[in-house]
């Protein structure tokens, strides 16, 4: 018999790679590992896969996130494709498995973990017969979240979804005190992005099947059920399709019939491809699509922003939320309906093909697309976290004098650390994350040039102990002097000021420069501490006090009626 599902905090109890008894030993699967060369950095990336049989019938792909993931895939990943197939197979029913590794054991399968289920999945699809309109996403605990994230940010991706004791508001972690983990305000709008809570709306056309045990609380790596029981309800006041099936008298676990029962429900699910009424939230421009609705530029970034468009007797209604650059369609067999934006209206559009629409300087729209030169645009938009969607290069400054070549490698040395450590900040609920990435770290002298204009860059040290800060620092927004920093239009002074700001490369539509200076060369040690996946555009701090925080807005510089943050 199958052991025992599910003890605290770790993915399905799987056979340990000396036993050969499992149950599907004469089902005739075999598992294996296969992988795919990376797009973000070349490099060779494995995963667990398993097919119910050799039929060229395109299958249903079913995506497993969950803990415990080995850097690279290995027994234990084919062990977990092997078993969900199973699940399938015994049922009579047809599916590949994925397993993926999401880059070590803690990423969250956010930011480059993400990437490695996105390609994972496209490498699958050109190997293997999957029908497209299929796949589904499952995972238990950090998996159940990671779930919860992947489909609430790529909503036309995913047939199906089965969060499984996973977390998805940020909000739900209290504590005496405070909650499991601290968080500083300039950390709450990447908590809000990240959190499905938030997101629900994107949602709407992706069927859910939600699972939790009743005693599931946040003790020894649990996640307190509230989380599932509150996303219930709000799919449920929406409408939404939802399934919920609540273990009693269980905690951290769930027992071998659930999860059969959901593989074998995703197996059915096929994704609605022509939906009537769509909806679109976010927070940045990273995830900026739901089927034929696409923000092009926000109003204010790091706050909410939304777009609901509805097809509607002949007619395309548009509402929007701090956005002032869109695209509605393609819509097919639509024509050239009337277009209402925020009801302003538009006669005879062709939604045969995309359409732009953005907002003039007197906040109403116009049709046509947004001269968006040298300003915020998806894949170039920010925050700090944004960098690492690509591959990112730590460029020491070892240019100036001993102290300042010192701190700036000890600074990058740092950075690197805790991003592989502790995921970059990005925890796992009351558990530090970690995963398996080492970013490269070049002095400023030994970068060439395919690296300095096809990679981000996160520069340590001034204009003076950095030799890239000081090749662009006519085209940043940038500079240090004795005692003071001046970034975009504001100056900031104290003994010990420091900043990690990002910008967009000037010689690449597509990466970013971002910068840690200050103006003496230990200042930016007081941020060492900082979360660097969790960081808006720039922090700017002078010791222990935080000065400021914030967003840039579309021109990269700071929004009309700034504020100091303090």
């Amino acid at each position: 018999m199958l052991p025992a599902l599910l003890l605290l905090g770790q993915a399905i109890a799987q056979p340990s790679p000396q036993d050969k008894e499992v149950p599907w030993k004469d089902s005739g699967l075999k598992g294996k590992i296969d992988s795919y060369v990376s797009k973000m950095d070349g490099e060779t990336r494995s995963y667990g896969i398993c097919a119910t049989s050799d039929s060229r019938t395109p299958k249903p792909l079913i995506v497993v996130v969950s803990p415990g993931a080995s850097t690279d895939a290995g027994p234990d990943e084919i062990r977990m494709a092997e078993q969900y197939a199973w699940y399938a197979k015994k049922n009579s029913r047809e599916c590949v498995v994925l397993r993926s590794t999401g880059r070590g054991p803690g990423s969250v399968y956010q930011n480059y973990g993400e990437l490695d289920v996105l390609e994972g999945i496209e490498d699958v699809v050109a190997k293997y017969s999957i029908d497209r309109d299929r796949i589904s996403v499952t995972g238990f605990s950090m998996g159940g979240a990671a779930t919860w994230y992947l489909a609430s940010h790529y909503p036309e991706l995913f047939a199906a979804a089965a969060p499984m004791a996973g977390y998805c508001d940020y909000r739900l972690w209290e504590k005496p005190g405070g909650s499991t983990f601290p968080m500083q305000p300039w950390e709450e709008p990447s908590w809000q992005q990240r959190s499905a809570a938030f997101l629900v709306g994107n949602l709407e056309h992706t069927p859910l099947w939600i699972v939790h045990g009743e005693w599931d609380r946040s003790v020894r790596g649990g996640v307190p059920v509230v989380h599932s029981r509150e996303m219930v309800r709000l799919l449920k006041a929406k409408g939404f399709d939802v399934r919920y099936t609540e273990v009693q008298k269980t905690g951290h676990s769930a027992p071998q019939e659930v999860f059969e029962e959901v593989v074998n429900w995703m197996t059915q699910q096929t994704k609605q491809r022509h939906p009537k009424h769509v909806s679109l939230t976010m927070y940045d421009l990273r995830h900026n699509q739901n089927y034929w609705v696409t923000a092009d530029q926000l109003q204010i970034y790091g706050q909410r922003s939304s777009i609901d468009a509805t097809q509607d007797s002949g007619a395309v209604v548009v509402k929007t939320e701090n956005v002032c650059a869109i695209r509605v369609g393609p819509i097919a067999g639509i024509g050239s309906p009337q277009v209402r934006v925020d009801g302003q209206v538009f006669p005879s559009v062709d939604l045969g093909a995309s359409q732009s629409f953005h907002r003039s300087s007197n906040g109403g729209w116009i049709k046509g697309t947004a001269d968006m030169a040298g300003q915020k645009h998806h894949g170039q938009s920010g925050p700090l976290t944004d960098i690492y969607f690509d591959n990112v290069i730590l460029v020491v400054g070892a240019s100036g004098n001993d102290a300042e070549n010192f701190f700036n490698l000890q600074m990058a040395n740092n950075l690197r650390d805790l991003f592989n450590q502790e995921n970059g900040g990005l925890h796992r609920g009351g558990i530090r994350g970690s995963n398996s990435i080492d970013l490269l770290t070049v002095k400023d002298g030994d970068l060439s040039e395919e690296q300095i204009h096809n990679n981000n860059l996160l520069l340590f040290g001034t204009d003076k102990s950095n030799a890239i800060l000081r090749r662009y620092r006519d085209k940043l927004p940038i500079a240090f002097q004795a005692g003071e920093i001046r970034l975009g239009d504001r100056v900031y002074s104290g003994e010990q000021v420091a900043v990690f700001a990002v910008f967009p490369h000037p010689d690449n539509p597509s990466r970013y420069i971002a910068v840690t200076g200050g103006v003496t060369p230990d200042a930016i040690t007081y941020g060492s501490h900082l979360s660097f996946q969790l960081l808006p555009d720039y922090v700017v701090f002078n010791g222990g006090k935080m000065l400021d925080w914030g967003f840039w807005d579309n021109a990269w510089k700071h929004p009309g009626g700034w504020q100091p943050n303090r």
